[in-house]
């Protein structure tokens, strides 16, 4: 195995040590002409890279209005997702969107800033529109694996006859390299679309989404949610890896909503949930995240009924807790709300970082109502969690191309549970949201040093949870 070292110490972030911060991003964005009726219309096909290019976004409105009104009133639009009636309007105030188009309700988008020093070791070539080439053989973990991945000693997922088949995770990232030999066999495809060179060009499914054959790109607007930063292909590995994966054998569905640099804003995550709902997902994984206080959490709060949608589809998202501010110390979510893992919903389960000995990592955010459970994250003393790396191939990859990496963070930290909820539910499908986040919570090791640090004041245990779930 190819391996590399990087330290993520935040939030939207991996590849070097990462701090987060609310604010603007610096990138550009790239326009589309389409032309409708005779009129030119302009539709934005990437995300708003600065809080200065962010729109409005506008629920309950279709595409057919949207191009209508960026004609009349010299205005651009994105479509987030028009299955759901989702768009970002730009050049415009809200009171003519609504004059326009009166059942639109109306958020003004939200861009975050992400600091970040950048290991050389992770500097990633812009990927490109590489296709999904299929599955390689499944090469699968046998033997004694703990001197490479020792977290899954620690929570008793290393010689588990269970593997998490039947189960689907979507990992809501900056892409996966879903060319990679040790994910490829696990990439959920949907078989009515195209892709590549195989696509036409359609949304054959009706889905609002055109050759999505493996997963989407919300951050850029296309079908290939291919992995240019290596956070989604480590946290991807960490969950479902054939190798090193918790779930070695649960499917995972890449869905980009985050560009290269870590960033993404508030409407393209949210379109991606939203997106991962309609595909039938059991589970979603979101190492990301933002702070959120005064103004920005009523804007988060009204924008994502995605997560209670994701509810009412029986979707168990998992959240990382996030790891702390500028000083790298982690900070208490009780007092300062890091979303989406903050939202109060019953189907969210946040989760802080531990290291070798089941101690809270420095870094890691707690707080004893906001934060559910613990688990291996990876720490300054014994180093990242490994984790499936990019490699160098971007067209169809060897089997020998099995790099891995080091990384550290809760973002690492929520895969791991991510992968234990696919174990669980594939030994008894029965169970809802509800009765999977109460087997993690309860069915783990009591640490007496996360009381008051984490609701459950544990550190999840898959084996005692897949126990649980066959009794």
């Amino acid at each position: 195995m190819h391996t590399s070292h990087v330290a993520e110490q935040g939030m939207f972030r991996t590849g070097g040590i990462m701090k987060m911060i609310f604010g603007h991003i610096v990138s550009l964005t790239t326009l589309l002409i389409f032309v409708s009726c005779g009129k030119e219309l302009t539709e934005v096909n990437s995300a708003p890279a600065t809080q200065d290019q962010a729109g409005i976004i506008a629920a309950c409105a279709t595409v057919e209005q949207a191009r209508e009104y960026a004609s009349t009133n010299n205005a651009r639009f994105r479509i987030l997702n028009s299955k759901r009636k989702l768009i970002e309007f730009y050049d415009t105030d809200v009171e003519t969107l609504k004059k326009s188009i009166p059942n639109v309700k109306t958020k003004s988008n939200i861009v975050y800033e992400y600091q970040l020093v950048q290991s050389a070791q992770t500097e990633i070539q812009s990927a490109g529109d590489y296709q999904y080439y299929g599955p390689h053989k499944p090469y699968y973990r046998q033997g004694d694996v703990t001197r490479y991945f020792p977290h899954l000693n620690q929570i008793d997922a290393a010689d588990l006859s269970v593997m998490g088949e039947g189960v689907t995770i979507a990992v809501v990232d900056t892409g996966i390299h879903y060319n990679h030999p040790h994910i490829s066999p696990n990439i959920k495809i949907n078989t009515r679309d195209g892709h590549g060179s195989s696509g036409d060009g359609r949304d054959n499914d009706g889905n609002g989404f055109v050759d999505d054959y493996a997963g989407w790109d919300f951050y850029n607007g296309d079908q290939y949610p291919m992995d240019d930063h290596g956070h989604g292909t480590h946290v991807a590995g960490l969950a479902a890896g054939t190798f090193g994966g918790v779930a070695p054998k649960a499917k995972v569905l890449p869905v980009k909503v985050l560009n290269s640099q870590g960033r993404g804003d508030l409407a393209t995550i949210a379109a991606g949930i939203l997106y991962a709902i309609d595909m039938g997902v059991d589970i979603i994984n979101l190492s990301l995240g933002g702070p959120g206080a005064g103004q920005a959490n009523a804007d988060i709060q009204a924008l994502l009924g995605s997560v209670i949608s994701a509810k009412e589809n029986n979707v168990l998202l998992v959240a990382a807790a996030g790891n702390g501010g500028v000083d790298g110390l982690g900070d208490c979510n009780d007092a300062n709300p890091v979303y989406p893992a903050s939202f109060d919903q019953e189907n969210i389960i946040s989760v802080a970082s531990v290291d070798r000995y089941n101690y809270l990592t420095s870094y890691s955010n707690f707080g004893s109502e906001s934060v559910h459970v613990a688990a291996p994250g990876g720490d300054s003393y014994f180093g990242g969690l490994l984790s499936l790396g990019v490699p160098s191939c971007y067209g169809p990859c060897p089997d020998s191309e099995q790099t891995y990496a080091n990384m550290s963070g809760t973002s690492m930290a929520a895969p791991v549970v991510a992968g234990i909820a696919a174990l669980v539910k594939s030994v008894n499908r029965n169970l809802n949201y509800k009765d999977i986040k109460k087997i993690l919570m309860e069915q783990g090791d009591f640490e007496e040093s996360l009381r008051d640090k984490v609701k459950s004041s544990k550190v999840v245990n898959a084996l005692m949870a897949v126990r649980e779930a066959t009794n």
